[in-house]
């Protein structure tokens, strides 16, 4: 066997292949699927599996269906028999229409329609394809909604091609595309590092997905503190503690760390240093070398084991980022070591910021209890007081920036570095645009004039010319912005040649993608120079003069690491202090800091091709576009903070899954009341949020008052209610009072089995207000197991305005009940809702076009269930909205119909409260292919609209000629005598008897009357039938 696969490097390449598209495929047909070949049996095709290191192949050695003979022969591979597979699958389909119909297997041939011949509805087809999917291994392949007036063997057909092939994404059937999604631009939001007061137990289920190691046992721990003289006090008394703790420790500087390589030590300390350097030079190098030979220290571990590496820093708490703004060799260590805990698994890490006096013994022990803790890598801060903050990526309402009434015009002159090329290029030119202003482009390479074929002398004569094309000034110069004395001499010329310089933008950056561990601090200082030793030398070259604004582009790595880009998320962290530096010492200047994630079209991600390599971790590429427009109102307008964040998409099921877990939002449990909400997948507050939901007849036993059919219905209000709560936990809010949903779309209905439920999804993403006068929008659907979490059942956007104006409806004021009783009339017949449901209690008028109605509404208070038909409710009580919805239905009756989308539905909830019984009117507005038309509307004993539904369509499932009309249903004298006659003479005419006279009247409320009344009323009747007698006798 081994011989083989040695010598047949293709057969093992195509088993590879075969075995990742059907590694999932039932057992027991995998032996009639190869034909063949020279493998003999099953346990040869898992030995293959094995060697070749097929994972979705090897559980086939442990599966109880596997019971081939080892003489059995094997289907070829490249000609599989798929005789066997349809044979399986008709079967399977066969025995579920005989489950859902009663027919005889026998009667069933595979040319007959599931909705046509076999009398399946819509609902019920779909249900019988998804189960016979499920049961192949397909669960979630196919949106059985496809299907449901195809022929048995076209389902066959369909699910064997997608079985052999593996391929969903591009089969098609009936003309639909099966199991495809919408792609889109993923989306892109400004955010703000705020520094958030939380204590060390408040953990919540999202940080507890974060944690790997254990906590640090400190008796078996052995413990290096590195620290400078000047912090040998501060080290003495850490030590003391850890002792005291049970821990070894020892204390050494940078110097003597060399002579302590390899040592095994469990915990390394950094202290760094609280006095900064003076000279910009001196500062980095110094910044560079106590980071790196802390992280290159520990050496890697492939036993499972790991080594803490801590930095300790005194910034205040805040990392040098409020009040005093620190020095980059004493405060800048947040961007490097969450790249280093990125890049590498065997390290636990952490960024700690202590208040610059930070002598107490209650911040030792705070201290302790940080290193120790579970969590793989920590950023936390104490102020003087011994609070702890987290920094968290706070979102912010671009809709709310201030202008920062800065005048630009062409007299201006702004420096931009690093400008030529990329992503500054694009956004300086941007903004030029809009404000006219003459720009210096300053980058390394050669100008174009003087170097024709350099490197980059196509892409800068490119950009010049876009410029002019524009019709702006601007010059290229060609420095080396890290040399101060080069950088001041081409400040002097430009201002000669331009003007006074009164911006900056600097975006000059180097990016050479490496571990720490295999980078020396010259290789460091080399790719950190132009935007660290630039921004320095930019600050002192301008430190007398008055710049309007001071630009920096940074990178999202300043925050929250990249990995293998540790001294480039380094920099970029020292750029945002090196600006409010500047800003400390230049109030009137205007800073900004903006570190963005990468772009998908331009600059350093997208050259070295990571864009794709960090899609698959679940991290989005921001586009030109929104990259630009960002930049340019950044620049315009004032975020309240010297440094944005403007990261897109991070999918946490993802990055979470390659320990990208670096992204903290300040993010929540739900409340308890918000049932739906089970399982968080993904929770970006303010901007999306993923919930699954399991469906069953116990935690969801309204369904058990919803079935059509036969077939459990997850009811729209109840899917309205969980999109409610998924929206409001997204917000971080807790209540409603007025909204909007607009384009309710139902596109397939939810069907909860009986005994193995369902799993939904929820997914709501909120749109981006641009002005502040806009709604806000959110955009939910549902999806389901059945169509595998792919397509949108129900979807819907909640529209939340800052007054939504209430309207009035005039009713009369005397409203009088006709002689129907609903519960009695409608219910169970017509309107298939069981008693949950059954709220409309009284009708004051009927026609086919308009109901009038009385609805009522309870209240329901039991937080405490888990059964999630008893609430609480998030936007009122489901089931009064429910007979909003069936209130069409008495008005169509010939019409059995489904709700299949509403274009609009306003909800006033704080009008509900002191009332429990309202009047709706329903209005048929239309009837149109298979459609019917309406709008539903609802006020209280004041006249006010407190809910309103406007284009609801219900899609007729059933027309049934024989049921009555709805006027019929009023007065139904006239077809109910038709239909006494028609049987009483036909039972006549089978006995070969004379049809007896009789006579029929509609009395309204003749049971309520007392009995003498009642038979004066039918006294007349009786004349009347004996007088139609005598009559016929003459």
């Amino acid at each position: 066997m081994n011989d083989l696969l040695n010598n047949s490097p293709e057969l093992v390449s195509l088993l590879s292949t075969y075995f990742s598209q059907r590694g999932k495929f039932l057992a027991k047909v995998i032996n009639a699927d190869l034909k063949s070949s020279p493998l003999k049996s099953s346990r040869q095709l898992v030995e293959v599996a094995q060697l070749a290191d097929i994972e979705s192949f090897k559980s086939l050695e442990e599966s109880a269906d596997v019971s081939v003979s080892t003489d059995t022969e094997l289907d070829d591979l490249s000609s599989p028999n798929t005789q066997p597979l349809a044979q399986t699958i008709e079967k399977l389909l066969i025995d579920l229409i005989v489950e859902q119909t009663g027919y005889p297997a026998e009667s069933i041939t595979l040319e007959a329609r599931l909705l046509d011949d076999l009398n399946l509805d819509s609902i019920k087809s779909a249900e019988v394809v998804a189960q016979t999917a499920k049961q192949i291994g397909l669960e979630g392949q196919v949106d059985p909604s496809l299907f449901a007036n195809a022929t048995l063997n076209e389902v066959v057909e369909a699910l064997q091609e997608i079985q052999i092939t593996g391929n969903t994404g591009t089969q098609h059937f009936l003309g639909a595309t099966v199991n495809t999604t919408i792609q889109k631009d993923p989306w892109v939001r400004n955010y703000l590092i705020e520094y958030v007061a939380e204590s060390a137990e408040q953990i919540n289920e999202f940080d507890q997905l974060k944690h790997k190691f254990p906590v640090d046992d400190l008796v078996k721990s052995e413990i290096l503190i590195v620290a400078s003289s000047q912090n040998r006090d501060w080290a003495e008394g850490l030590a003391e503690e850890l002792q005291h703790k049970g821990a070894q420790t020892a204390i050494a500087d940078l110097m003597q760390l060399q002579q302590l390589y390899g040592h095994d030590y469990t915990h390394i300390i950094s202290i760094l240093p609280r006095e900064t350097e003076a000279a910009p030079a001196a500062k980095l190098e110094k910044a560079i070398t106590q980071l790196r030979t802390i992280g290159a220290f520990p050496e890697e571990r492939s036993d499972g084991d790991y080594t803490s590496v801590s930095y300790i820093q005194f910034g205040g708490g805040h990392f040098g980022k409020e009040n005093n703004v620190a020095a980059i060799d004493t405060s800048c260590t947040i961007g490097f070591a969450a790249s280093l805990h990125l890049e590498r698994t065997d390290l636990k890490v952490r960024a700690i910021d202590l208040p610059l006096d930070a002598e107490s013994d209650l911040l030792i022990r705070a201290v302790i209890e940080e290193i120790v803790r579970p969590d793989t890598y920590l950023a936390v801060g104490f102020d003087s007081e011994c609070i702890r903050y987290i920094p968290r990526p706070c979102l912010q309402d671009r809709s709310t920036y201030q202008d920062r009434n800065i005048l630009w015009s062409n007299e201006d002159v702004v420096l931009v570095t690093g400008g030529a090329k990329g992503i500054t290029a694009e956004c300086a030119l941007a903004w030029a645009k809009q404000t006219g202003v003459s720009l210096a482009l300053v980058g390394s390479s050669a100008h174009p004039q003087d170097s024709p074929t350099g490197k980059s002398a196509v892409e800068i004569s490119e950009t010049l010319s876009r410029f002019q094309a524009s019709g702006l000034t601007c010059h290229y110069y060609q420095c080396d912005v890290s040399d101060k004395a080069s950088l001041n001499d081409l400040v002097m010329v430009i201002q000669e040649e331009l003007g006074t310089i009164t911006g900056v933008i600097h975006g000059a950056a180097v990016n050479r993608a490496k571990p720490v561990n295999k980078s020396t601090v010259e290789d460091a200082l080399s790719e950190v120079k132009p935007k660290i030793m630039g921004a320095l030398n930019l600050s002192e070259i301008f430190q007398q003069e008055t710049l309007k604004l001071f630009a920096g582009f940074s990178s999202i790595g300043a925050v929250i690491g990249l990995p293998g880009n540790t001294w480039y998320s380094f920099s970029n962290e020292a750029l945002d202090l090196i600006l409010r530096d500047y800003k400390q010492q230049h109030p009137t200047t205007e800073i900004i800091s903006i570190a963005y994630s990468v772009w998908s079209e331009v600059g350093m991600g997208a050259k070295m091709g990571a864009v794709s390599g960090l899609s698959r971790m679940g991290i989005g590429a921001i586009s030109l576009q929104e990259g630009v427009d960002r930049f340019v109102q950044l620049m315009e307008q004032n975020p309240g903070n010297s440094q944005v964040v403007i990261a897109a998409r991070i999918d946490g099921r993802i990055s979470r899954q390659h320990n990208f877990d670096t992204w903290l939002p300040p993010r929540n449990s739900p409340p308890q009341n918000f049932k739906f909400l089970e399982q968080i997948l993904m929770s970006e507050p303010g901007v999306e949020t993923i919930v699954r939901a399991h469906l069953n007849m116990t935690k969801d036993s309204y369904v058990l008052d919803h079935i059509y059919n036969g077939s459990y219905l997850f009811p729209t209000v109840f899917g309205l209610e969980a999109m409610a709560q998924t929206v409001a936990y997204t917000l971080g809010i807790d209540s409603f009072t007025s909204f909007r949903l607009e384009d309710v779309r139902l596109e397939r209905p939810i069907v909860v089995h009986p005994e193995n439920g369902v799993d939904i999804e929820i997914h709501a993403e909120v749109s981006e207000r641009v002005e502040e006068s806009e709604s806000l929008r959110i955009y939910v659907e549902i999806k389901t197991e059945s169509t595998g979490f792919a397509r949108a059942h129900f979807a819907a956007n909640f529209v939340l305005d800052k007054t939504i104006e209430l309207k009035t409806y005039k009713v009369p004021q005397r409203l009088v009940p006709l002689d129907i009783e609903p519960k009695k009339d409608l219910y169970g017949w017509l309107l298939f809702q069981g008693e949950k449901f059954q709220r409309i209690q009284e009708i004051y008028s009927l026609d086919s076009h308009k109901m009038v109605f009385l609805t009522e509404q309870k209240g329901s208070n039991r937080e405490n269930s888990s059964d999630r038909a008893d609430g609480p409710f998030l936007i009122g009580d489901p089931y009064y909205r429910d007979s909003l919805l069936h209130s069409v239905q008495p008005m169509v009756p010939e019409d059995l119909c489904l709700p299949l989308g509403i274009d609009s539905i306003e909800i006033h909830l704080n009008k509900k409260q002191f009332e429990n019984y309202f009047i709706g009117i329903t209005l048929r507005n239309n009837t149109e292919n298979d459609q019917h038309d309406t709008s539903v509307i609802v006020v209280n004993r004041n006249g006010e609209v407190i809910e309103k539904l406007e284009g609801y369509n219900v899609k007729i499932m059933e027309h049934r000629s024989e049921n009555p009309t709805a006027e019929e249903l009023v007065s139904p004298q006239v077809r109910d005598g038709q239909l006494l006659y028609q049987e009483l003479n036909e039972r006549a005419q089978a006995l070969g008897v004379e049809a007896p006279e009789a006579t029929l009247a509609h009395l309204s409320g003749l049971h309520h009357l007392p009995t003498q009344e009642r038979h004066q009323l039918e006294l007349p009747l009786f004349f009347e039938t004996l007088h139609k007698l005598l009559h016929k006798l003459e």
